[in-house]
């Protein structure tokens, strides 16, 4: 049996259906779900508290169990502090969490890479 923790950010608490956050750290929460065998067997949202470091949203995931981080975007700074934490980020492709979910599990994501890194900042929606 094959379980790992998943973590969008997310903009409401709708869970599954709710819209993403175009950016990581400035996202108000997280959506985390445990996946068993490709299906998704729980869902929890988690508030984004204020940080003042690009490594306490990365960190309070970590410590949560996730293993996987699908985000539209985010900064050179927390994409680091995720491979420290031995966290795969995965570009998001969709527009709700359930929607980003259905696609990495049924195989359409590709890992975040360097060139979808931003400068930081909360231009984003």
């Amino acid at each position: 049996m094959t379980t790992y923790k998943i973590a969008v950010p997310a903009i409401t608490e709708q869970g599954l259906d709710s819209p993403i956050s175009g950016h990581f750290g400035h996202s108000p929460m997280f959506v985390v779900s445990t996946v068993v065998d490709g299906e998704i067997t729980n869902v929890e949202t988690v508030t984004n508290s204020g940080h003042s470091s690009c490594a306490e949203p990365v960190m309070a995931l970590a410590e949560r169990g996730v293993k996987i981080l699908i985000a539209s975007g985010m900064g050179r700074r927390p994409y680091m502090i995720t491979q420290e934490a031995g966290m795969t980020v995965v570009k998001a492709e969709g527009v709700t969490v359930g929607e980003v979910l259905r696609n990495y599990l049924e195989g359409n994501s590709s890992h975040m890479g360097s060139d979808s890194l931003c400068g930081g900042g909360s231009n984003h929606s």
